[in-house]
């Protein structure tokens, strides 16, 4: 009993610690940008070498791709894990499905940039460009989606899939009509975890995607785009003590935008839990 009583006790404080870091992360980012916040800061283009202005076509550039990212992986995520959950049973085509997800999950975010460089931005000609780097994206969020499907799917009770059954529903109809519907929140909830990676991922979409500068907003999706993380990371690595002010005030919305999809996920998931209570 006393040896249970000390392993809960170092559990609760590795989880209290774990949890005061994250809060200390996000509380020193967010206060030190939030004295900047201005309708300005919000509304105008960089000015005099990031001195002066705002943040504005990097706030759109970022939400242009994460909406793009989505329209993309969703989709592609919602049909691989009904495919993997409802139809692949154990043969070994599933399983070698299954494995290259598995192994997707694991790739470090600067390959899929290098690989997204190569395919979309050379080989395919869509250059440096919103939608070079939306695809990009969208298959690397393509794993988070796409397994949390499939546990949202597999967590329904069998007896829903059965009772479907029994009234003469095809197959078809059980798993889009009924299946899907019962684990919607489940997936809505994975559809925003792989939102909150997207909107905060530098790498890939330096690569493929991202100018440093543009006096102008983007016509189309073959245009590049400035965006939260690649507007911070050039202003700290290029620019001096004069204009990481912005770099400060970027950094404390990216983290408070992150941090509202993450919040909204959790509450999903918290509303999930209860409902099963």
């Amino acid at each position: 009993m006393k040896r249970d009583i000390v392993i809960s006790i170092i559990f609760r404080v590795i989880s209290y610690a774990a949890f005061a870091i994250v809060i200390a992360i996000f509380l020193t980012f967010i206060l030190e940008g939030f004295m900047y916040f201005s309708p300005e800061f919000f509304t105008q283009f960089p000015q005099m070498g990031m001195t002066k202005g705002g943040i504005f076509p990097a706030i759109i550039g970022s939400v242009s791709v994460l909406l793009l990212s989505l329209a993309v992986a969703i989709p592609l995520g919602v049909f691989t894990g009904v495919f993997l959950s409802e139809y692949a049973g154990k043969g070994f085509f599933s399983k070698i499905v299954d494995t290259s997800i598995t192994a997707l999950s694991g790739v470090p975010s600067i390959v899929y940039g290098l690989f997204g460089l190569s395919i979309f931005c050379i080989t395919l000609g869509f250059r440096t460009s919103i939608l070079s780097g939306s695809l990009t994206l969208a298959i690397m969020t393509l794993p988070v989606i796409s397994s949390s499907v499939r546990e949202a799917l597999q967590a329904v009770p069998r007896e829903l899939r059965e009772s479907a059954y029994a009234l003469g529903a095809k197959k078809s109809e059980v798993v889009f009509k009924v299946v899907l519907t019962a684990a919607k929140e489940r997936i809505i909830t994975a559809v925003l975890i792989g939102g909150g990676r997207v909107i905060g991922e530098t790498a890939p979409i330096l690569l493929t995607g991202a100018i440093f500068y543009s006096t102008m907003m983007p016509k189309g999706i073959l245009d590049p785009v400035m965006t939260l993380p690649s507007h911070i990371y050039y202003i700290t690595m290029a620019y001096g003590q004069s204009a990481q002010w912005m770099a400060k005030g970027a950094s404390a919305f990216l983290m408070i935008f992150i941090l509202i999809i993450y919040s909204t996920a959790f509450y999903i998931r918290r509303k999930i839990g209860n409902a099963h209570k």
